[in-house]
């Protein structure tokens, strides 16, 4: 009985203590970004990198960590994931190299796929062959934003 009162006492007692408003005190427990909004963030980026639409096979988070950029004080948080994704018909078939195996101008001929380019990322489209599948190592950085958690999509995750 004791340790059930203490599940709801302490946390009020927390928020008293600290007199926050709450959603802030709602977040401070749980409101980081999950798997599932990394998720929707690759399937957003997906659209926008490839032409055609990828069938996703797996889509695992393999870690996460906070972060405080020491400079601004800003907040961040990042998401790992690994992710498999067959592409039925291919994708970006207009930059499928000649019969010499070279790329269109503008094409990438890099086999490093992404979905969140950097600057050392693959420039411009990726050919893929239809029926391929193709694996991605990928991490997302999340910036605290008033109303949750902006992911590299621009949109803004909250629970």
């Amino acid at each position: 009985m004791k340790s059930q009162l203490l599940k709801f006492v302490a946390p009020a007692v927390l928020l008293a203590f600290f007199n926050v408003n709450s959603a802030f005190a709602y977040c401070m427990f749980s409101c980081d970004p999950t798997e599932a909004h990394a998720r929707q963030i690759f399937e957003n980026l997906l659209k926008q990198r490839f032409d055609k639409a990828g069938k996703i096979l797996e889509f695992k988070q393999t870690m996460n960590e906070r972060l405080e950029m020491h400079a601004t004080g800003e907040k961040g948080y990042e998401i790992f994931f690994n992710a498999r994704v067959q592409f039925p018909e291919g994708a970006n078939l207009d930059c499928k190299p000649d019969a010499s195996g070279a790329y269109k101008e503008g094409c990438s001929s890099s086999k490093h796929f992404v979905t969140a380019p950097r600057s050392a990322d693959p420039k411009g489209p990726q050919y893929i062959a239809p029926g391929e599948t193709v694996t991605f190592d990928e991490e997302y950085r999340f910036y605290e934003d008033p109303k949750g958690w902006k992911g590299p999509d621009g949109n803004v995750y909250s629970q």
